[in-house]
């Protein structure tokens, strides 16, 4: 099931537990990327592949 962007944010807004995964993990990019420069496609790519990994 694919969700639309805002979708997606009506759930971060009402749902406190995905609210708190959203900005952890949004945190951790933006440091991520901070420290090690990298573009943010190489940051998309990496995120793509920690998903697979669950699967």
């Amino acid at each position: 099931m694919h969700f639309t962007d805002q979708e997606y944010f009506e759930v971060i807004e009402k749902n406190e537990t995905v609210k708190e995964a959203y900005e952890k993990i949004k945190q951790i990019c933006i440091d991520l990327q901070k420290q090690t420069n990298c573009p943010e496609e190489d940051l998309k790519d990496f995120l793509e592949f920690i998903s697979r990994q669950w699967n």
